[in-house]
């Protein structure tokens, strides 16, 4: 990449060993917090790919052991479970972002200013109806904002052999892990983000520390297979455009928790129309305390693999803090480093991100 900083120059060499490292190992809520507790996503969301309504466990576990301190009424701590009786339980999710973008100028004089925004990514209300307790439920994922519309309503048959599972209706689809962040380039550029959703089914198995999950709609083939110990885990992916044989992707993902470290990467392989790209991306979260954690994340994007990094790839460097200030709010607070070929402006000026996340 040209105009490249020390930093931009060791630490993605950095995190590139990171990755090599964990696919040399013996072997989705935010994938980090899945690495950090050793748990599938399915223990902790009624969606078994991640995301979404939270569990009963997970609904526990969230106002528990996330938090740096507990919201108190009355002198006791205020605890709110969803359920709206016996059968119907509901949840939410609420994220608003303050983002100040920076002035960049390259050295043809072509400049960006600086500018500030604000914008909605996710506010969305979660449905569970326990028709057959532990066997038979109907799920629903209503988006308010930024559009409003439906994100996922499915029929779930659970607790068949081998742990196993099938849904069928409107779904989003399995794939890689599943960041809140569909701006990350594993996520964006794959096309796996939480706009992609289709009807179909959705096949799963999850004995002991295995899980296999398959998705057919008209429109795609998918799968995400991975193995799940205490400490790390292990995993890859393939997507396949049913109605375009030369679009598809596939890519590898793991993660690894030793104290207060917690380390994941993916790596994917995109073929699109006939042309090759690749996008990575190496995570770092190290526990500071209860409730705050400190993110650094490296990323890669390479538009075309025929061409030279230094005429087409994109990187980024994001540096955080994100406590959980109470059992119902999170904060994040991101500086991103944008860095791409100079006469690219809007891809080259780097970003202040100021989140704000409220759950239940």
């Amino acid at each position: 990449m040209p105009n490249k900083t020390p930093a931009m120059r060791v630490i993605p060499a950095f995190f590139i060993c990171v990755i090599l490292f964990i696919e040399t190992l013996p072997v989705h809520a935010e994938p980090y917090l899945a690495m950090r507790s050793g748990f599938k996503c399915s223990q902790c969301h009624v969606n078994q790919s991640g995301g979404g309504k939270r569990t009963d466990f997970g609904v526990i576990y969230s106002q528990t052991n996330l938090n740096m301190r507990l919201l108190r009424s009355t002198g006791k701590p205020v605890y709110f479970d969803g359920k709206l009786g016996q059968s119907i339980s509901i949840g939410a999710n609420l994220r608003a972002d303050a983002i100040s973008v920076f002035g960049y100028q390259n050295s043809e004089g072509d400049k960006g200013d600086f500018s500030n925004s604000s914008r909605i990514p996710e506010a969305n209300v979660y449905f569970l109806f326990d028709v057959i307790p532990d066997a038979f439920s109907i799920y629903a994922d209503q988006t308010l904002a930024p559009g409003a519309g439906n994100r996922e309503f499915f029929g779930l048959l659970q607790n068949l052999p081998l742990n196993s599972y099938m849904k069928v209706g409107r779904m989003l689809l399995p794939y890689g892990l599943r960041l809140r962040d569909d701006e990350a380039f594993i996520r964006n550029e794959t096309g796996y983000t939480y706009n992609k959703h289709d009807t179909g089914l959705e096949v799963g198995f999850e004995p002991g520390r295995y899980s296999l999950i398959t998705n057919l709609t008209e429109n795609q083939l998918s799968a995400v297979g991975s193995v799940t110990f205490r400490r790390f885990r292990l995993g890859g992916s393939f997507g396949q455009n049913m109605r375009k044989r030369n679009d598809y992707v596939f890519g590898t993902f793991g993660g690894f928790n030793f104290g207060r470290f917690t380390l994941l990467g993916e790596v994917d392989f995109i073929s699109k129309i006939g042309v090759d790209q690749f996008a990575g991306l190496a995570e770092v979260n190290y526990l500071a305390s209860r409730g705050f954690n400190l993110k650094a994340v490296y990323e890669l994007f390479d538009r075309n693999r025929d061409i030279s990094n230094d005429r087409d790839a994109q990187e980024r460097i994001t540096l955080g803090i994100e406590p959980f200030i109470t059992q119902f709010m999170q904060l994040g607070i991101f500086y991103r480093f944008n860095r791409f070929v100079p006469l690219n402006i809007p891809k080259n000026q780097d970003q202040l991100i100021v989140q704000f996340h409220a759950f239940f």
